[in-house]
């Protein structure tokens, strides 16, 4: 059986676990979890510490690469901010495997902002907020670049709290939208839509 990357991608406070979670996200091929936050957790770490964020990201792109070369399905939740993420679906892809992508986005990087507050307060982890910032952009710019590299892609809006809706999805190579009513992914797949009649 040909082995699967899973991502939940999508800014700090969008909801990748939430989405994860949920009951309709079959779970049957996901295979080894990976997410860095989990693994500083299962460490004893402090989410404070960049000692300990350093080390569960080490273990993260450990536990990545080992995956990959012995042909294992795993799943990773990520921002999609960074180079390191594209190189992995690259990777997996190079290596035989089927990539699908599970994309949560949120209308502005303030809303992240909150949400990550929220999550603090109830005594999740925090991000700093320029950090939020910077990868709210880089996040949905990387969507964009990834797209043609996976093969089933799914993006979600949660920008109304506890209504997570798919609002788009891949089909063959072209982006079939589900749901007009969301601003923030027209831009991005704007050269890509097929209307849904």
């Amino acid at each position: 059986m040909q082995p699967t990357y899973t991502i939940f991608a999508g800014v700090n406070g969008s909801g990748k676990s939430t989405l994860y979670n949920m009951k309709y996200i079959p779970h049957d091929n996901l295979g080894v979890r990976i997410n860095s936050d989990e693994i500083l957790v299962a460490n004893g770490g402090d989410w404070r510490n960049t000692k300990d964020q350093a080390e569960a990201m080490k273990e993260t792109v450990r536990l990545i690469k080992d995956c990959i070369k012995k042909g294992i399905s795993f799943n990773q939740e990520t921002t999609l901010s960074g180079r390191s993420i594209i190189n992995n679906i690259l990777n997996a892809k190079k290596s035989g495997f089927k990539i699908k992508l599970h994309y949560i986005g949120l209308e502005s990087s303030k809303l992240a902002i909150q949400r990550v507050a929220d999550r603090v307060s109830k005594g999740g982890h925090g991000i700093p907020k320029e950090d939020i910032e910077r990868r709210y952009n880089t996040s949905l710019s990387n969507l964009k670049e990834v797209m043609p590299l996976v093969d089933n892609l799914y993006i979600y809006d949660n920008s109304t709290y506890m209504n997570l809706q798919k609002v788009a999805q891949l089909d063959g190579s072209n982006i079939i939208i589900l749901n007009y009513d969301c601003n923030w992914i027209k831009n991005i797949i704007a050269d890509t839509i097929i209307p849904l009649d």
